[in-house]
């Protein structure tokens, strides 16, 4: 009886590690070098960013680092997506540096889910509207500045648009 019980715990320990686990592929493996290679990564890329968005920010987590650096280098060499980091979007983010990356992984995120919005403030508004609530919950608010907390507070409400672009 207590070896069943034993498997049966075990058993759902396995379980509930390996459909919650947050697993990165291979990413050595993938050379961006051509077109056809980026076009190619799109679906790794879709893999990165939302391991990113399941990962807490860590500066210390070496696969969290790794992905950063295969999304930046994507997102500068893909010749299918335009992604615009104006300093108007990224001056909230800009003094530190894994609350850009998040921003940069939603933009991809949001460029993937509706590749025929070419339009700039379109592509800045669906970021901010995906990273917010992560930074929320994955981030020390002490470190916020005024400026985030108010862009923060103008998405809570509804504002972000006329906060973004007055």
């Amino acid at each position: 009886m207590r070896k069943t019980f034993l498997f049966i715990f075990l058993f759902s320990c396995f379980q509930a590690t390996s459909s919650f686990g947050q697993e990165l592929p291979n990413l050595k493996n993938i050379k961006l070098n051509k077109r056809a290679s980026y076009k190619h990564a799109e679906s790794t890329i879709g893999k990165v960013v939302d391991y990113l968005f399941q990962t807490p920010l860590q500066k210390k987590n070496k696969s969290r680092n790794e992905a950063g650096r295969f999304l930046v280098d994507w997102m500068n060499g893909t010749p299918d997506y335009a992604f615009y980091l104006e300093e108007k979007e990224t001056s909230f983010f800009n003094t530190n540096s894994d609350f850009l990356l998040m921003y940069m992984a939603a933009l991809t995120k949001f460029s993937l889910a509706h590749p025929t919005e070419k339009e700039q403030r379109q592509q800045a508004l669906g970021a901010m509207q995906l990273v917010l609530p992560y930074l929320y919950e994955q981030s020390d608010k002490k470190n916020w500045s005024k400026e985030l907390w108010q862009l923060y507070d103008a998405s809570k409400n509804g504002q972000l648009k006329e906060y973004l672009y007055p």
